[in-house]
């Protein structure tokens, strides 16, 4: 997960170094990402063929839709801000402190939920990276042809993950420096479609209530709609750098933005005897960013700017899965790329998550309709007179 979240990052640098290009589309992509969600919405007119649409190729798909997927679980989230001077060639890494967690989940319909917790407290990786209290909520609603992934992260107490790249004289490899002080908070919706929705499914491999039973892949557009805030009591720049210039001297200690974008793309998965597995797909695009940011120091101006970014969504997976069992492990990786409202400088939050699933699929004696779209009344079409 972690080179293939570095290809993102590295497409955001460029991105950002393309920004004196980029700015005379700023508004088309800004009209084309509302224009994709004014479609969306205007789609749920017509929900009965948007949502619940079930028609898809039994030779490829293997559908549990109907039936309660259980599941035990095992998962690890990683969130990671990053401050690039595009100048010096330099960045400064931030990331949380994260522990393997255990739980149980289950999913119906389109609908599904996942409880875990952390039994085991390593004392020694808290002295090493710092404590980290966090919220990581996501919620993914799969349809057919349109899927929706909401998030909300709230992450606080951090740790410079490069102090050796950045820091002058630090030479101690098993410590960094740590920031209980550090405070992130992110929510936001991607919306995607799904081009070859008949023959496709990114449920068998991220919700486990399918089985895609030969290979197939599909084209996927998209948009997507986030808020970020960073913040700090003090300077996100330590005062022991080794540039005392970097981002100008300017001592952030505050940054928030409102990211609109869109996104396309390709996803696969590659079947081999029928129940072994390997999905990967890749999903990138450009934004629009507002951004504020503030320094410490009363006396260094607040700051604001309408710039471009670029934003990047990966997943991948590999198992194996059946018509009631399910064994695998997949990732997905939100990266936002933005250019500050600073002068040649270019910040990044990249989220990710990877999850160890083993599921076992029961069949329902009676279907549970106030969690199934199927049966609600009021997304059922209209009788025609006449």
């Amino acid at each position: 997960m972690h080179c293939l979240r570095k290809l993102v990052v590295i497409l955001c640098y460029f991105c950002a170094e393309m920004k004196h290009i980029l700015v005379k589309a700023q508004f088309r992509i800004l009209q084309l990402s509302l224009l994709f969600l004014i479609i969306i919405g205007y789609e749920k007119s017509n929900a009965q063929s948007f949502f619940l649409k079930n028609d898809y190729d039994t030779t490829y798909i293997y559908s549990a839709t109907e039936k309660l997927t259980s599941r035990l679980l095992s998962s690890l989230s990683d969130t990671e801000i990053l401050f690039r001077d595009r100048n010096l060639n330099s960045s400064l890494s931030y990331s949380i402190h994260s522990e393997l967690r255990y739980g149980i989940g289950f999913n119906y319909s389109v609908f599904g939920v996942n409880l875990s917790f952390s039994p085991f407290n390593n004392a020694a990786a808290v002295s090493k990276y710092g404590e980290t209290k966090s919220i990581d909520l996501r919620i993914n609603l799969y349809g057919r042809r349109v899927i929706f992934d909401l998030y909300l992260l709230n992450h606080s107490g951090f740790y410079l993950s490069n102090p050796e790249a950045v820091l002058d004289g630090w030479t101690d490899v098993e410590a960094y420096p740590l920031r209980p002080d550090i405070h992130v908070f992110s929510s936001g919706i991607v919306t995607q479609y799904i081009f070859n929705n008949r023959k496709f499914s990114l449920r068998a491999t991220y919700l486990q209530n399918e089985w895609q039973k030969k290979s197939a892949g599909s084209f996927i557009v998209g948009a997507n709609l986030f808020y970020m805030l960073f913040d700090a009591d003090s300077s996100f720049i330590p005062s022991n750098m080794k540039y005392p210039d970097f981002i100008g001297g300017y001592k952030l200690n505050h940054s928030s933005s409102l990211n609109i974008g869109i996104n396309g793309g390709y996803s696969h998965t590659f079947v081999l005897k029928q129940n072994f597995f390997l999905s990967l797909g890749l999903s990138v695009g450009p934004q629009f960013s507002y951004s504020v940011v503030t320094s410490e120091y009363l006396s260094q101006s607040r700051n604001t700017a309408g710039t471009f970014g670029l934003n990047g969504l990966i997943r991948g997976g590999i198992g194996y899965n059946s018509k009631k069992v399910y064994a695998g492990i997949f990732f997905i990786s939100e990266n936002l790329a933005h250019t500050s409202a600073l002068k040649d400088v270019s910040s990044i939050l990249s989220a990710g998550i990877i999850k160890l699933n083993l599921v076992y699929r029961f069949t329902l004696k009676k279907p549970i309709k106030f969690l199934n779209p199927n049966y609600w009344k009021f997304l059922q079409p209209k009788d025609s007179k006449g």
